[in-house]
């Protein structure tokens, strides 16, 4: 069994894989990782790590059969990002997941979480790169965190109307519309460029956002568990 660990910004998830299936997928925290990890008879793993350098650095002493993901690693796809050092390991792993999903197609991942990230990978299987943007709950609380008479709102990502009639309502318009937007505007930039072209969804606000968007797109696909697919087939192609 293998098992693929995506520690990002906000939480860290668990995958159990048997060869190239995913079997089980589960959160968990930094407090009780090590814990849970020694209740899992694997063979080998990887680790993406976005947000606790110390974190992962614990993990791998604990756990040696357990590998980082690294540009540096086999990949079956052509990395040519300028700065590859400074990649996120999440973004590669994405990267992979879309090849392994759609090879030999131009392919655009969009990761919701923390931060928006878009990702672009070629039919001729190469990362060339994309953008980075604050996410949902990011651009929240922003807002209030840089200005002095706006209010913490304990955020719940829904459809709001576009007039908000109180402050609250103002917010959340201009954070969700305004993300939505663009979301919406990206994919249709990226059309232009490539007009043949896949758009994949992941992140924990996967569902919520293709139930908006894909009634305005066409060729948009969901896959909340993109970055531990992706992260398992580097692990495999590292064996």
């Amino acid at each position: 069994m293998n098992i693929a660990i995506d520690i990002g910004n906000s939480r860290i998830k668990i995958a159990q894989f048997k060869k190239k299936q995913l079997l089980n997928v589960f959160l968990c925290n930094k407090e009780n990782i090590i814990n849970e990890l020694e209740k899992l008879p694997f063979k080998t793993g990887i680790i993406s790590n976005a947000g606790n350098n110390k974190l992962a650095k614990k993990l791998l002493t604990s756990f040696p059969n357990l590998v980082l993901m690294s540009h540096k690693l086999n990949l079956p796809i052509a990395v040519k990002y300028k700065s590859a050092d400074s990649l996120g390991h999440d973004r590669i792993a994405n990267a992979v997941g879309a090849y392994i999903t759609f090879p030999n197609r131009n392919n655009l991942v969009i990761d919701l979480g923390t931060c928006i990230t878009y990702d672009f990978i070629n039919k001729s299987n190469e990362y060339l790169g994309g953008s980075i943007s604050p996410g949902f709950n990011l651009r929240m609380k922003a807002l209030s965190s840089f200005t002095e008479n706006l209010p913490k709102i304990n955020f719940n990502i829904k459809s709001t109307p576009l007039i908000g009639t109180n402050t609250k309502e103002s917010i959340e318009s201009g954070v969700i519309n305004g993300t939505i937007n663009e979301i919406t505007q990206n994919i249709s930039d990226y059309e232009q460029l490539h007009p043949e072209i896949n758009v994949i969804f992941t992140g924990g606000d996967t569902t919520f956002i293709k139930s908006i968007v894909s009634t305005k797109k066409n060729s948009i696909f969901a896959d909340e568990n993109l970055t531990l697919k992706g992260l398992n087939t580097v692990l495999i192609y590292n064996a």
